[in-house]
């Protein structure tokens, strides 16, 4: 299995926001992409998602093109995704928020109670609106509704921001599994990527909408290499653009 990401265009209405922007991942890898605000890392998810359509480009799953499709399509074909922000129903209960990402399957009943199994925390809130969980739990639920359509590839936008280090630890732990299972992985990282790093096999770096380098991540966990990189983009940046 491999997601293949080929000059890639993108953007809102008339700004543009992807200018060319090349990726790939393979089966039971973990790649991290790095950049600056305003680079262009959320829309790439959102682009690959089917939630924005891309003008030009490829993205190919297992060989088939799937840019243009809807997001619901792009889900079925296999490819899972974790928006950074707006990722559950906050005014729906935990119980409600994994049926609703469960309803296309006959065994949705199966799947919820799999989640649960899981993630007894998850259960013990089941009533409770996802609204009032704590950061950690909320973002265990955003990606337990992911991953409850068995997807190929899973895209996390930032799913540990603002996270306690131990609630960190405990996604890195969780989503090195399933990419020991046979997933694949995109992680966009901004704060603190050390442990995400030291999961991962490759970073990209997205500049100014263009993936511009490609690094083994263990080069980036030598020390200084990647508070180099960081205070290389922050020199070279141009400013910032919102939604991005």
């Amino acid at each position: 299995m491999q997601l293949e990401i080929v000059g890639l265009e993108s953007g809102y209405g008339k700004v543009t926001v992807l200018h060319g922007v090349d990726l790939t991942v393979a089966a039971g890898e973990i790649i991290v992409v790095l950049g600056p605000n305003g680079a262009g890392k959320s829309t790439l998810m959102k682009s690959i998602a089917g939630h924005l359509q891309p003008t030009s480009g490829s993205v190919r799953l297992d060989g088939k093109e799937v840019r243009g499709q809807l997001a619901q399509d792009v889900s079925r074909l296999g490819i899972g995704y974790v928006p950074q922000e707006n990722n559950v129903f906050r005014e729906q209960t935990v119980r409600d928020n994994l049926r609703v990402a469960s309803l296309a399957f006959p065994d949705a009943q199966d799947r919820v109670a799999s989640v649960f199994d899981r993630f007894p925390i998850l259960a013990e809130r089941a009533t409770q609106r996802a609204a009032t969980l704590s950061g950690g739990e909320r973002q265990t639920l955003a990606v337990s509704s992911a991953l409850i359509a068995d997807p190929k590839v899973l895209l996390l936008d930032e799913p540990t921001a603002g996270l306690a280090p131990l609630f960190v630890g405990q996604m890195v732990e969780w989503v090195s599994e399933l990419a020991v299972a046979g997933m694949a992985v995109v992680w966009v990282v901004e704060q603190n990527p050390e442990k995400i790093l030291a999961a991962s096999t490759r970073t990209y770096l997205l500049e100014g909408g263009r993936s511009t380098a490609e690094f083994d991540s263990a080069e980036l966990l030598e020390p200084g290499r990647l508070q180099e990189l960081l205070l290389e983009e922050r020199e070279e940046e141009p400013g910032e653009s919102p939604a991005t």
